[in-house]
């Protein structure tokens, strides 16, 4: 009964013919390299330092992968929180009002119809225009600013008039804010 531990393995199927074959010429090409006194190689070490750069891979893949879940995760509660801030600070415009109000919103022209303090309010740029579902809604601007980091097609900013230069002969003539073109 003196098999060879090869021949047990193979006996046991915990090895294939295969993986015997291998080994079998692993261990003549080492024999042979010592007896021409070249320095084996030694298998074990290439396959270790194999594992070892597969693992460091696998270790970077999982990192990538978890701040890119994490990041998402963040967008998510982000646009969560803004259109809950859009749900609470938004009030809806009035269907009728004083004074009419052309904005541009997707290459479109809007109008809303609003009191002169609401129009003058939108005008300063202390109120900002946000989409609704059913239309436009009104929202100050800070908060418009929140709601525009993580959605910003639902908000539709209004930049403040400029203040006239100093310089120019006409800043004693003012556009009556009556006055529609």
């Amino acid at each position: 009964m003196a098999r060879t531990l090869q021949d047990q393995l193979l006996n046991m199927g915990l090895a294939n013919k295969g993986q015997a074959k291998k080994a079998k010429d692993t261990k003549r090409k080492q024999t042979k390299m010592r007896k021409s006194g070249l320095k084996a190689e030694d298998p074990d070490i290439d396959v270790q330092s194999d594992v070892e750069r597969q693992r460091q891979e696998k270790l970077e893949r999982d990192r990538a992968l978890n701040q890119q879940r994490e990041e998402e995760k963040a967008r998510k509660a982000g646009i969560g929180a803004a259109v809950q801030l859009i749900q609470q600070h938004a009030t809806q415009v009035p269907s009728e009002g004083a004074m009419a109000y052309n904005f541009v919103h997707d290459r479109v022209i809007k109008t809303l119809h609003l009191d002169r303090a609401l129009h003058a309010q939108l005008c300063r740029g202390q109120l900002a225009i946000v989409t609704l579902e059913p239309g436009y809604g009104l929202m100050a601007d800070d908060v418009a600013a929140r709601v525009e980091e993580y959605l910003p097609h639902r908000v539709i900013r209004i930049k403040p008039e400029a203040k006239p230069d100093e310089d120019d002969p006409y800043a004693d003539y003012q556009i009556p804010d009556d006055l529609m073109w």
